[in-house]
């Protein structure tokens, strides 16, 4: 085992959530997540096997967790009735599946599988169906993400805590769109600096190009990564711009995200991003605050009359700049099937199909294959009825009614998070290869589920740009004092977290 210089520094900030206000894990967390090509600690006799920051953190996320609100605090959110009962049921079908079914339907199929113990284990080689190392890190994966949903809604259940979510969100976009610029810069001096941060047991495609343009792969291994994760972001800011969530920051961001997909050359970047508009278009924004519903409109008219506008000025004045974009349209995109990468993706893909039927519908066990679709995935690895069972979660945390009694700002979240987490499946379901969504879909999911079956306080003044500021929803209207415009006030409920001093160490036993 060796500790890497990020596993020290994830240490550092533990002990720090441990003894800080609790927002400040969430912050940690999400921070974590953006190097996730860096190894924390590495494993080089397990075949290379490493720890990355985002799973080292979650011991200190979950003792923080713990401390405020015991292990029924914890329970709750995935307790019967819930909208984290079925991830649960889906974890247990997983975990056991991927230990059972390799071993009871041994040699039954072929699979494309990814084996550590194999000569180069990030080639994937068809096989026979068998255990493989990807049944055990998929499914520890799974329990560490099914933990961080756990651990987010009680944190999640203290006051402002959507607002410190959406601010740390905020804040890994910021940074996202800054290590891209360095990306981006230190490429063109040939330097490659964000190659000190990237340590994990990952093949890089560092300064690959693709029509001419070097593909942005930012902190991450490949461009297909850092588009999408750039793609959630560029979802949840521009979600919190229609709001009015402090709108200069967010139209920044959403409109550096949006840049940097167009400029990733990632064929994932093109397709999840025109996919993304359309769903944000039959969003229903308007149930949380009519005037999104206008603003959207308004940014997707912009949208297209700016598009027409530069068709128009390439085809009359820059011909031949019409004509290379349509070359490297063509090699990102259209050529993308046709190109060994694309060839190979659409054989796991068939033989996923093959492995479903192969398998009377069980799957093969989470870890065992890979495809280049997450809808495969589920299909092949977890069978029809893990593929349901994961249905029905996503619907519970998306499709439940955003309570209107809730404070604005944690609506507004709320929504924000359900659009997030539609991006972050789209982007997968084209490229996604494992059944791991990564801990920030599971703390989307939190946000946006846990909001419907909470009991909260109405915040009496207040609006979507924090205590004490107006939105621009409420400035535009006049409105009664301490009253939102559009929300109808409910009789106040208690919350249920008391409201008492929290300790700052983990105090064991916990006391109620």
């Amino acid at each position: 085992m060796q500790i890497q210089i990020f596993g020290v520094i994830v240490l550092v900030l533990g002990l720090l959530s441990l003894n800080l206000n609790y927002h400040w894990a969430i912050y940690f967390l999400v921070l974590c997540c953006l190097f996730a090509c860096s190894s924390a600690i590495a494993f080089p006799a397990i075949g290379g096997l490493t720890i990355l920051p985002a799973n080292l953190f979650l011991l200190f996320f979950a003792l923080r967790a713990f401390n405020i609100g015991g292990g029924a605090a914890l329970w709750r959110p995935v307790a019967p009735g819930s909208p984290g009962f079925p991830l649960l049921c889906l974890c247990v079908f997983a975990v056991v599946g991927g230990l059972f079914l390799p071993r009871a339907m041994a040699g039954a199929t072929y699979v494309y599988a990814i084996n550590r113990g194999a000569i180069d284990p990030n080639a994937p080689d068809l096989q026979p169906l068998g255990p493989v190392s990807g049944n055990l890190t998929q499914s520890i994966y799974f329990i560490g993400e099914v933990l961080v949903y756990c651990c987010m809604a009680v944190f999640l259940s203290k006051k402002n805590s959507y607002k410190h979510f959406a601010n740390a969100i905020l804040l890994v976009a910021a940074l996202n769109v800054i290590a891209a610029i360095i990306d981006i810069g230190s490429s063109s001096v040939g330097i490659n600096v964000l190659g000190v941060i990237k340590t994990a047991s990952y093949t890089l495609h560092d300064g690959e190009e693709v029509g001419g343009m070097r593909r942005i792969a930012g902190t991450f291994a490949e461009a297909s990564a850092f588009s999408g994760f750039t793609l959630l972001l560029f979802a949840f800011s521009a979600n919190l711009w229609l709001f009015g969530y402090r709108p200069r920051i967010t139209g920044m961001l959403t409109f550096a995200s949006g840049v940097l997909l167009a400029l990733s050359t990632s064929a994932t970047a093109y397709v999840g991003f025109a996919v993304y508009l359309v769903v944000l278009l039959l969003g229903r924004c308007g149930r949380i605050t009519p005037r999104s519903e206008s603003r959207k409109l308004r940014l997707c008219a912009v949208v297209i009359c700016v598009g027409i506008m530069a068709l128009l000025y390439a085809i009359v004045f820059r011909p031949s700049l019409l004509e290379s974009l349509g070359d490297f349209f063509n090699d990102a995109v259209l050529n993308k099937v046709d190109s060994a990468s694309g060839i190979e993706r659409g054989a796991w893909n068939r033989q996923a199909l093959v492995n479903l039927v192969e398998t009377f519908g069980f799957g093969v066990g989470i870890g065992s294959s890979r495809t280049s679709s997450f809808i495969l995935v589920l299909l092949s690895n977890l069978g029809i009825v893990g593929t349901m069972l994961f249905g029905v979660f996503i619907c519970k945390c998306t499709v439940s009614p955003i309570p209107a009694q809730g404070p604005m700002l944690d609506r507004v979240v709320c929504y924000a998070s359900r659009q997030t987490m539609l991006a972050i499946l789209v982007s997968a379901s084209i490229s996604g290869t494992v059944f791991d969504l990564g801990p920030c879909f599971y703390m989307f999911a939190a946000a946006a589920g846990m909001l419907s079956s909470s009991i909260r306080r109405v915040a009496p003044v207040g609006g979507v740009d924090g205590p004490g500021n107006r939105s621009s929803l409420e400035k535009a209207q006049p409105s009664r004092p301490g009253v939102l415009v559009g929300y109808t006030r409910a009789p106040a409920t208690p919350r249920l977290d008391a409201p008492k001093h929290e300790s700052r160490i983990p105090a064991w036993p916990h006391r109620g």
